[in-house]
């Protein structure tokens, strides 16, 4: 049995947590065969700025985890579950709406032993993103960190909710950028 999910990361910011929190990583579910996947960078429509803010979100991860996302000079649907992994923006999230507060949303395919088969992040081209770094500023969203946060769950990473823990994997946007040591625990213990 196949199964289909959707995961998404909220506009509302919140303040950055303090550092040091327990190790209180939560997983998806499904992860990769090995520890390795190809993913279409190219972002059709979009300046070569967000392209390459996305390829760079992929090398955050690979730098820091022992999975490897290999960088694809190309676009791919992001919602085309038996293709190649990929990215865009979109009024949908493969033809489901966004909610009000929804940035981005990753969809995924996974096999009945729990692996995934595809991975696809949609941006929502209703919000307003920029390529920046430092704080977040104003009511431009930083692509890059919402694509590391969106990656995230393309590893097999869940929403982090407890209180007290700084993670990329946050359900609202932050001023945090690049994965943290519970977002890589938790990469770690998958790979």
């Amino acid at each position: 049995m196949a199964g289909k999910t959707i995961a998404a990361l909220a506009l509302a910011s919140m303040a950055t947590l303090t550092a040091g929190g327990a190790r209180a990583y939560t997983l998806e579910g499904p992860s990769w065969t090995g520890a390795r996947t190809g993913f279409a960078y190219v972002i059709p429509g979009r300046s070569a700025a967000f392209s390459n803010a996305f390829k760079a979100a992929m090398g955050d991860w690979n730098r820091k985890t022992p999975f490897k996302f290999t960088p694809l000079n190309r676009t791919a649907l992001p919602c085309n579950m038996n293709g190649v992994n990929g990215v865009g923006f979109s009024q949908t999230a493969c033809g489901e709406g966004f909610g009000s507060a929804t940035l981005a949303v990753t969809v995924y395919s996974y096999s009945g032993v729990n692996r995934f088969i595809h991975a696809g992040t949609v941006f929502n081209a209703a919000k307003r993103f920029g390529v920046y770094t430092g704080p977040l500023q104003g009511n431009v969203v930083d692509l890059r960190r919402v694509a590391v946060h969106e990656l995230g769950h393309a590893l097999g990473l869940a929403h982090e909710t407890r209180p007290g823990v700084q993670a990329i994997m946050r359900p609202n946007v932050s001023n945090v950028q690049h994965p943290q040591p519970d977002d890589i625990a938790g990469v770690n213990a998958l790979y």
